[in-house]
């Protein structure tokens, strides 16, 4: 299946809902918001913005 987004897209989505409302999206919302992409891929992006909240090795979200 062939989709317009990527994981990047994802990634740039939970960032940017991180910023503006304090708030990390749970999968629920990524699945709606995204829903024509594989999980996968949705997966993906949400590791990528995991890996970028961890800092020598503390969770920051």
């Amino acid at each position: 299946m062939s989709s317009r987004w990527s994981h990047w897209h994802v990634y740039e989505y939970m960032r940017q809902r991180l910023l503006h409302t304090g708030q990390v999206p749970d999968e629920k919302e990524l699945l709606a918001e995204f829903s024509d992409m594989a999980p996968a891929e949705i997966e993906e992006g949400v590791k990528e913005f995991s890996a970028s909240m961890s800092i020598g090795g503390r969770k920051h979200a």
